[in-house]
């Protein structure tokens, strides 16, 4: 069944709309038709039937059929990005999307080798995240925050009015040097989290100065094996090492 973002907004009683690029989507792209049934999510975990009743180009109207609500995954993770360049920031995007993080903190570090992110960019960052969870039966879409340079978020400043880094059960920063201990190694020692926070570096990797101030920020440095990773690769690898730890891969999906 194909699946569809609604703005909460657009939802009132047993009605809802869709608008935009998705309503011409829907009608000059899939050729749906009225009377077909579609999937739609409002981003907070609803999941709702509905039947496409009339419309065009601009809009199309439905009738609710029925509303399930998603359970919210068992451990909650954030990213903390170090900004990349080209088309990787979007993979990472895309591919963290799918793997169900809470949220995505892009920063500035002093290996960085791209810009801060504009507005444009950041839009276009929460385009793919909807699409990712339109294409994977995700129905709680990450929150994609602004870049912020690195020390706002080993102290706190970016993650959010109600939620400082200080606030996570777990805060862990990859470190591709050999000193740093195996991932696992250092898990095992700690409880069963609610909730993580993981830092990925740049292209260049993170400054040993970087390390130090992680540190005294209360972040444990790991590494993920003798293998030097992309830095792209390395942000996907270590949330789904997290999920696998600590037994949040358990699903009913399949693959797309």
């Amino acid at each position: 069944m194909r699946r569809f973002f609604v703005d909460p907004k657009c939802i009132k009683d047993r009605k809802a709309e869709l608008r935009g690029s998705d309503a011409s989507h829907l009608y000059n792209v899939l050729r749906l038709k009225d009377g077909d049934l579609i999937e739609l999510f409002d981003g907070g975990g609803r999941v709702y039937q509905a039947q496409i009743n009339s419309g065009g180009r601009d809009q199309v109207n439905l009738t609710l059929l029925g509303v399930d609500d998603a359970p919210p995954a068992g451990l909650s993770i954030s990213l903390g990005q170090a900004m990349l360049k080209n088309k990787k920031m979007e993979l990472i995007v895309q591919k963290c999307t799918e793997l169900g993080v809470k949220s995505i903190h892009p920063f500035i570090s002093s290996h960085s080798k791209a810009a801060a992110p504009d507005q444009e960019k950041i839009r276009r960052w929460q385009r793919i995240i909807l699409e990712s969870c339109k294409q994977c039966n995700q129905p709680y879409p990450p929150a994609c925050h602004p870049a912020h340079p690195l020390t706002d978020i080993l102290t706190g400043a970016s993650t959010g009015a109600s939620a400082g880094a200080t606030d996570f059960d777990l805060r862990l920063i990859c470190w591709e040097k050999p000193e740093a201990p195996p991932l696992r190694q250092v898990v095992e020692k700690t409880f069963n989290p609610d909730s993580i926070l993981v830092l990925t570096g740049p292209e260049g990797g993170f400054s040993s100065g970087e390390i130090k101030l992680a540190r005294a920020a209360g972040f444990l440095p790991v590494g993920l094996g003798p293998r030097i990773l992309r830095a792209e690769t390395a942000a996907i690898v270590i949330i789904a090492l997290l999920q696998y730890i600590f037994n949040d891969l358990q699903s009913t999906g399949h693959l797309e």
